[in-house]
């Protein structure tokens, strides 16, 4: 066995050595594709479709900072062999990753969310992505007493909301609680 993989390797312990194969690009499946290459084993269309589904989702189709150089030269070649348009497979797919109509308030600001203490306050900030942000705006009164919710049911001095237009890389920000002078 062994581990292909993208991330940063953290209290990571094995009983024996195994094979692990890690690369600082953006997408594991840059890494898979390349083995198939490395090896001469052409990739078939099913395969090359699921592997640029995880570099669209991991790299938020190539616009995510964590994207390398590499994985905007593989795109392509894997939406080739998968037979699909880049854009029109990665927006459709983008899309479909970040419907948030079925999304209750509360569910909202707890998809990607943390609580930081700073200077004795507790801090929640959470960030929901999307490709319409008037779409989330629209909510914006029941999202707003979500967070004030939030805040009192678990002590929150602040809440912050981040939401994250993923294709034109723009955000709006919700902001309630006690330090409101301190956002800007």
């Amino acid at each position: 066995y062994g581990v292909v993989d993208h991330h940063r390797v953290a209290n990571f312990e094995t009983a024996s050595p195994l094979y692990m194969r890690l690369e600082p690009v953006g997408s594991a499946s840059s890494i898979v594709y390349r083995m198939f290459k490395e090896h001469g084993v052409a990739v078939p269309k099913e395969i090359a479709g699921l592997m640029l589904s995880g570099l669209i989702s991991d790299t938020l189709l190539l616009k995510s900072p964590t994207t390398h150089p590499s994985d905007k030269v593989i795109a392509p070649e894997l939406a080739e062999l998968a037979g699909v348009n880049l854009e029109e497979y990665g927006l459709a797919m983008l899309k479909a990753g970040t419907n948030l109509a079925s999304k209750s308030a509360e569910e909202l600001i707890d998809i990607d969310a943390k609580t930081f203490e700073l200077n004795g306050n507790k801090v929640r900030v959470a960030q929901v992505n999307t490709v319409d942000i008037a779409e989330v705006l629209e909510r914006q009164a029941e999202v707003e007493a979500a967070m004030q919710a939030a805040n009192a049911v678990n002590g929150y001095s602040d809440f912050v909301l981040m939401i994250t237009d993923i294709v034109n890389s723009n955000s709006e920000i919700l902001a309630l609680g006690s330090n409101m002078d301190k956002v800007e």
